[in-house]
């Protein structure tokens, strides 16, 4: 059963996408300009402080700038990933860009900065692992943060268009789902795997530079990146959404439960009725423990001739309080 259940999901799958592939290849076209624009005003900076060195890391600066446009992308994948047919993509792409650009743009910064720490360490413990085997301890778990943070990346963006949440909710809610969605996250990771490799296989027997340069060019341009969005989002989409629904559910549940709670505390309360003892002669009764029956009910008489007199009592005091 779960087998059969797998393999209807992957021919969902490759449903979706083929039936969707000319939007997803468009999208990618609409992605392609802001990125050829963001990295060759990088590149060109690079050229101007840097002269004839290449330094990585500069250009991937323009991750940050073109992070917001990268929002288009993620919605237009989402809703095809979901289900949604005639999805129409300018309009979605763009108006996607427009309500999420702030928040994107943090995104950007944070995933950089992510990433840069997480090359930077596993650079190091690789390059010190012949000086000590604590190196190899370090390495592994530098590795495993590496995939949570790369996990995390997965949540943020789409999580940021699905639900309008506040930013420490949506970075903290996909950490959670980093390791609390591994299932799924796994099979996310596949899924790029097997477009990386179908890549790969693309360019890997050409001897040609130029041809391979071309052929890279040409896959960023018309798939790679909307088409990896596609199969993360399609992978993680319906976890994401059943633990926002249920903890939705639980949070209106004990929203209702405080309401009703506070409802019946500001809810005049009913004033206790004054017993009525004219009926019983005070003089009969005796301070012992014999029982009397009085309102239905069994009662010493030693009890029930002291409340007799603090009824009196109070009657005294409010006769007293108000004359004054």
């Amino acid at each position: 059963m779960e087998n059969e259940r797998k393999r209807l999901k992957f021919e969902v799958l490759l449903e979706r996408y083929f039936t969707n592939f000319h939007r997803i290849l468009f999208t990618n076209l609409i992605f392609a300009l802001p990125s050829a624009v963001v990295f060759a005003s990088f590149y060109f900076l690079n050229s101007l402080i840097f002269k004839d060195s290449l330094v990585v890391p500069f250009l991937l600066l323009g991750i940050i700038p073109l992070f917001p446009f990268f929002a288009g992308v993620v919605m237009v994948t989402r809703n095809i990933a979901r289900g949604e047919s005639n999805v129409p993509v300018f309009r979605t792409y763009f108006g996607a860009v427009k309500a999420n650009f702030l928040p994107f743009l943090l995104h950007g910064v944070l995933i950089y900065v992510a990433s840069m720490l997480s090359v930077l360490s596993i650079s190091l413990y690789v390059s010190m692992l012949s000086v000590s085997w604590l190196f190899y301890v370090l390495l592994f778990f530098a590795i495993i943060i590496t995939l949570l943070l790369l996990y995390t990346a997965f949540y943020i963006p789409l999580m940021s268009i699905t639900y309008d949440l506040p930013l420490r909710y949506v970075y903290k809610n996909s950490f959670l789902m980093s390791f609390g969605e591994i299932k799924n996250n796994l099979f996310a990771t596949l899924a790029l795997a097997v477009v990386f490799g179908i890549c790969f296989t693309a360019v890997a027997f050409i001897n040609s530079g130029i041809v391979k340069i071309i052929i890279i060019a040409a896959l960023w341009v018309l798939l790679i990146p909307a088409t990896c969005t596609f199969m993360v989002v399609f992978f993680i989409y319906d976890g994401m959404t059943s633990i926002i629904r249920d903890k939705e559910e639980l949070s209106r549940e004990l929203s209702d439960s405080i309401e009703k709670s506070m409802a019946q505390k500001d809810k005049p309360q009913p004033q206790p009725t004054e017993e009525d003892f004219s009926y019983i002669d005070i003089s009969t009764l005796k301070d012992t423990d014999d029982y009397i029956f009085h309102n239905g009910r069994m009662v010493k008489q030693s009890t029930l001739l002291r409340m007799i007199r603090e009824q009196e009592e109070q009657k005294a005091k409010s006769k007293e309080s108000s004359k004054s």
